[in-house]
């Protein structure tokens, strides 16, 4: 059996099942290759490797911001606007994100816009993740097909219990356990709280 492609998109919103806008202040005709497309290297025994020009990372990979602790945080979101609209896998979006989230978790301080993207960037990369399942899972040579750590959920679940949002948090648990990230401390606060609410709703 032949070793499958690459997936590779032209931006974010090309994938299936991704429900994302341009934001509207974003001009996408003045960013540099963003009309690549890779060509596909393909070698006995060997996985496939996709090859943009005469690198394997991708324009989308290519772009983020080096050390993103330095910039402010408009030009972080700004960045990953530009991020999110080159060519790039999967694994390149969710990465960029997942890279921005954990860089705005300590930005709280700089006020409650900071939550409101937090919010929409985790649910972005749920949604990513969901659509493209592959780019965190990963074989481990003894316990077989593991999922990688995914930031959103715990950044979710903390928001929604701080706001006391149980609603929003019971949205977020079952697509972590899907991902086998339902075992965490986040996830049995949430639960907790929930059931702590529950008992008393059917007191009253």
């Amino acid at each position: 059996m032949g070793l499958q492609d690459p997936l590779w998109f032209a931006r974010l919103a090309a994938v299936p099942g991704i429900s994302y806008a341009t934001p509207a202040e974003l001009d996408v005709t003045k960013l540099r290759r963003r009309n690549a497309s890779p060509e596909i290297s393909r070698y006995p025994d060997l996985p496939p490797t996709l090859w943009w020009g005469d690198t394997t990372e991708s324009p989308a990979s290519a772009h983020v911001l080096a050390d993103s602790r330095k910039a402010t945080t408009a030009r972080v979101l700004r960045n990953l606007a530009e991020v999110l609209e080159l060519p790039g896998e999967p694994a390149d979006y969710h990465f960029a994100i997942q890279g921005v989230v954990s860089q705005m978790r300590s930005r709280g301080g700089e006020g409650p816009h900071v939550f409101a993207e937090l919010e929409r960037l985790c649910w972005l990369d749920l949604q990513l993740i969901q659509a493209c399942p592959e780019v965190v899972i990963y074989d481990h040579p003894e316990d077989g097909q593991q999922y990688a750590h995914v930031t959103a959920f715990k950044t979710l679940l903390d928001l929604y219990l701080t706001e006391g949002a149980l609603g929003d948090a019971a949205r977020v648990l079952p697509i972590a356990e899907r991902f086998r990230q339902g075992d965490t401390p986040a996830t049995e606060k949430a639960r907790t709280r929930m059931a702590a609410l529950a008992a008393e709703d059917s007191t009253r």
